[in-house]
């Protein structure tokens, strides 16, 4: 599922930063699972703490797109109807993360906690839309509740994930 657009984005970002742990994946993974289609998805790219600001700068170089730390406001009123964005955020240390195609990405239990808690730039996935990601992952893929109890306890926030998850699957 790694589009040759974040195999290339990736690359550059390995070869401007060969020691950095960056970890890289976009919001258009999650489209199959959605009620509401979105009208622009998000390339997120987690590095480091200390890091972020030298790959947004590195990046913004040469693209338009790129957002530090995006709060709801300012992707409303600076990244509407901007395609692609890319959003450069912090990785948490010992988040569960994987290599596909060459390219460092978040396990699904990464991805559906983050979702949960980190509603800042993923405003988009609230209310429905958050429920039906979640029943469809939970239906259609083997999800490790313990890799995701784990990363939520690492978040501070494993008995909100705990209720939501439970909440949502009850229903």
């Amino acid at each position: 599922m790694v589009l040759e657009s974040h195999k290339t984005l990736y690359k550059e970002l390995k070869q401007e930063f060969p020691y950095l742990d960056i970890c890289l994946w976009s919001t258009r993974w999650l489209i199959e699972w959605m009620l509401h289609i979105p009208n622009s998805y998000q390339t997120i790219i987690e590095v480091e703490k200390g890091a972020e600001e030298s790959v947004f700068y590195h990046l913004s170089q040469d693209r338009e797109n790129v957002f530090l730390h995006p709060t709801q406001e300012l992707l409303d009123r600076y990244a509407r109807d901007s395609g692609e964005l890319i959003i450069i955020k912090n990785l948490v240390s010992d988040a569960p993360l994987q290599i596909v195609e060459g390219v460092q990405t978040p396990t699904i239990e990464k991805i559906l906690v983050d979702l949960m808690v980190n509603m800042g730039p993923f405003y988009v996935f609230e209310g429905r839309d958050l429920e039906s990601i979640l029943e469809n992952a939970f239906e259609h893929i083997t999800i490790n509740r313990d890799k995701l109890l784990r990363y939520a306890n690492r978040r501070r926030k494993r008995s909100f994930v705990k209720e939501r998850i439970d909440q949502i699957l009850r229903s």
